[in-house]
């Protein structure tokens, strides 16, 4: 992909979320001239920078909905629901257009189509469709019947043929001169390829400058060379082909007598050209003015820290030019690389704005380049680096960063294995210690790197609760009911995976509070609560993990009608509806294929909503309660694990083979004796400190031969499973290590038991347990 585009589509992301928040504000705050502003300088800036690519389509939309923005934020329009559900529109169509340039580096086939329906809805409050664009945004030089000066630049040979084959004709032909900028490539333009698009071109011919500068002197990143053409397109073609440099383009439609005239030498007094068609006009918009100035104050300043000259004057000169038309002062500087000229038109043009600091003198004389240069890199000058240190990396850099982080655990751990040998199978103790000691200094230097690549995939939650303020504020309006989003700390940080697989669940939880938990305005207000229903959004660092939570102050869940619905459904016998308590009852919602919804609509009813966030929550490694009080509201609470590359994991072994258990979930390590494992209804427990935990048999559960010893102490690692307290019956305990988990493919990605596997320091494939499943596994076969 290109580059360029590359580089537009990362900062469109940003630039279509700075819209999207601030039409959402702006609709709670109607007339908030800042938040205007805002979002119109977000639309304008990307509709400026998708012009530098062949997407039309996109450009004539955003342009609508700028123009919409644009009387909204002068006065003359007051944006309504119905306009902002129009711009919303417009940018989630962008949005999907942007994602399949993504895939394909072009707009879709529909575009066009599309595009037509919003344009008509965003221009019908401003009266229907106006000029073009790009009438309103930059000066178009019209046609003249009289030939320029440049017209010299033809062969004579071919104008008269030209003019003798005219005078036949009621036709005219276009000629025209480009002059592209010298910085014209900064700005992502290219002259030669505009120039290959012309249409129905004629003649074509390249003029190269007055004086080519020395070699010593020569840029090559600067265009010197100038264009003039005759093409037999129509005028709408040409300018809107230069639509983006039509200030750099004079063109004139003449026909044969003016090109007669020409060769002969006669003169016309061209007739007066209107001031607004020379670009020169001044400017009332205050956006515009300012910009002008900050243009004039950064000119000033760039001359002012460069006293050697060694900055890029002509740029400058260039610059100034620019923002004095805009300030309706059309100055011309006449020595473009003469400091001293630059910096008096500057502070003129600048009036009773001050200049900085170290501006230069109007009169003070240009520095020698001899002179030693300006220390500009000082940490202790605080005008020195000014801007943002922020480094934007592909976040496939990072992720494979971290697998390297991960390779070099397994080879640090691999250490411990290699001491060990040492001291059994060479006997030698002293070996063992110095690799000990290595394998400590590697561990504190893996620890820091694993924490600093950690640190840069941390991102806020803010991330993942960004699209709600718009998901509540489309479906209140659908369903009728007038919510309020509270967002509490978008601040906490969580690992890039864990946002990202976050998404879906929250989703569903809070279409499920607007859908099934609050009520409709008029049945609150006969309940004694406020009409406007509260929907809450908080996140909470707790150790290594980060709490989500999603309250409301709905109708609650109804634990008998749910425990009803579940009888009903099969998902309960008869004697667990009338043994539930109120608390289990609330947890058959997260039962498969269970819903308490009477009519299946596309948000809810289906029963596949609440099974499904307990499924993703859990395969993340973490967990969801839920609590309700009827007729109060619902709580549902999400617990995660800060970052889910690197897992720490208890090794035990069973049969001769280790397995690994996520730390997280293991509370102790015990030893008891044979004799004190009872059995109670076909279920094998023991009791510690008072309270009688069920002992699974781990080999029995995943269908392993082996049998503990006789007469030998049961070693029985105890696991916090969904709250209760587990032991599992193992073979032998070994250490804790972090390990990069992989998930399950190929012919065991089926095997539910298995939550990934990781490579050990000794080259040994470790499987990682999914305690749920496994457990599971352990009810069937008893």
């Amino acid at each position: 992909m290109n580059p360029l585009l590359s580089q537009f589509l990362a900062e469109a992301a940003d630039l279509l979320t700075s819209v999207d928040e601030g039409l959402l504000q702006l609709e709670r705050t109607p007339g908030d001239p800042e938040l205007v502003n805002e979002v119109f300088r977000a639309a304008h800036t990307f509709k400026g920078s998708s012009g530098l690519f062949d997407f039309p389509e996109l450009t004539r939309l955003t342009h609508a909905a700028e123009d919409l923005l644009d009387q909204v934020r002068g006065g003359a329009l007051a944006l309504d629901s119905g306009m902002t559900d129009d711009l919303l529109a417009a940018f989630d169509l962008i949005r999907g257009w942007l994602a399949h340039v993504t895939a394909n580096e072009c707009l879709p086939d529909t575009a066009g189509a599309d595009a037509a329906t919003l344009i008509t809805r965003l221009r019908a409050p401003i009266g229907g469709e106006p000029a073009p664009a790009e009438a309103a945004t930059a000066p178009v030089a019209r046609p003249r019947q009289v030939a320029p000066d440049w017209l010299g630049s033809f062969d004579e040979e071919w104008l008269a043929e030209t003019a003798t084959w005219l005078r036949t004709t009621s036709a005219t032909l276009r000629f025209a001169r480009y002059l592209p900028d010298s910085g014209c490539f900064f700005r992502a333009e290219d002259p030669l390829h505009l120039i290959r698009q012309v249409p129905a071109l004629e003649r074509l011919v390249a003029i190269p400058p007055d004086e080519w500068p020395d070699p010593a002197d020569y840029d090559e990143y600067a265009c010197l060379v100038s264009f003039v053409f005759a093409a037999r397109a129509a005028g709408g073609e040409i300018d809107y082909l230069f639509r983006y440099v039509n200030d750099q383009l004079e063109w004139a439609d003449l026909d044969g007598d003016a090109i007669q005239r020409y060769l002969a030498g006669e003169t016309e007094a061209p007739a007066p050209v209107p001031v607004a068609e020379t670009g020169y006009a001044e400017v009332e918009d205050p956006d515009l003015v300012a910009d002008a100035r900050s243009l004039l104050t950064a000119a000033l300043r760039c001359l002012a820290l460069n006293p050697t000259g060694d900055v890029h004057l002509a740029a400058i000169a260039h610059a100034v030019t620019s923002a004095a038309h805009a300030l309706g002062d059309p100055v011309e500087i006449v020595e473009p690389n003469d400091v001293v000229t630059l910096t008096a038109t500057t502070t003129r043009l600048l009036g009773d704005t001050p200049p900085p600091e170290d501006a230069v003198p109007i009169a003070a004389p240009m520095p020698m380049a001899e002179h030693a240069p300006v220390d500009r890199g000082r940490a202790d000058d605080p005008g020195g680096q000014v801007g943002s240190r922020i480094l934007k990396v592909d976040q496939e850099k990072v992720d494979h960063l971290m697998e390297l982080v991960g390779e070099l655990n397994v080879a640090k751990n691999g250490l411990t294995f290699l001491a060990q040998a040492a001291e059994e199978e060479f006997g030698s103790r002293a070996l063992s210690r110095r690799i000990k000691d290595q394998y400590s200094g590697m561990h504190r230097i893996a620890e820091e790197l694993q924490a600093a690549v950690m640190d840069v995939r941390m991102l806020p939650l803010s991330v993942a609760f960004s699209r709600f303020p718009r998901l509540v504020r489309d479906l209140s309006r659908r369903l009728g009911k007038t919510i309020e989003l509270v967002m509490e700390g978008e601040d906490t940080m969580a690992d890039k995976d864990v946002i990202e697989a976050l998404a879906d669940p929250l989703v569903h939880l809070v279409r499920n509070s607007l859908d099934h938990g609050i009520e409709p305005s008029d049945e609150r207000v006969s309940a004694g609560k406020a009409p406007t229903a509260r929907i809450t959004l908080a996140a909470v660092a707790d150790g290594d993990a980060v709490i989500v939570e999603i309250s409301d102050d709905g109708r609650g869940v109804d634990p008998d009608r749910v425990k009803r619905k579940a009888y009903e459904k099969g998902l309960i016998t008869e004697e667990e509806l009338e043994t539930l308590t109120d608390a289990d009852a609330v947890d058959l919602v997260f039962r498969p294929g269970f819903s308490t919804a009477d009519q299946v609509s596309d948000l809810s009813g289906r029963g596949v909503g609440m099974d499904a966030v307990r499924a993703s929550v859990e395969k993340l490694g973490g967990s969801v309660t839920m609590k309700s009080q009827f007729g109060r509201g619902t709580s549902t609470r999400l617990r995660l694990p800060l970052s889910m590359a690197v897992t720490q994991v208890m090794v035990v072994s069973v049969a001769g083979q280790r397995f690994g258990i996520p730390v997280d979930l293991v509370v102790e390590t015990v030893r008891v004796p044979a004799d004190e494992l009872n059995r109670v209804l076909h279920q094998d427990v023991v009791v510690l400190r008072g309270e009688v935990v069920p002992v699974v048999d781990l080999a029995r559960a995943l269908d392993m031969p082996w049998d503990a010893a006789n007469g030998t102490d049961r070693k029985i690692l105890i696991v916090n499973v969904n709250g209760q307290r587990v032991g599992l019956l193992v073979e032998q305990f070994h250490r804790e290590v972090d390990v990069i988990l992989k998930p399950m493919e190929g012919l065991l990605a089926y095997a539910d038991e298995f939550s990934g596997t990781a490579l050990l320091g000794d080259g040994l494939v470790l499987l990682v347990l999914n305690m749920k499943e496994v457990l599971g596994l352990a009810a069937r076969v008893a």
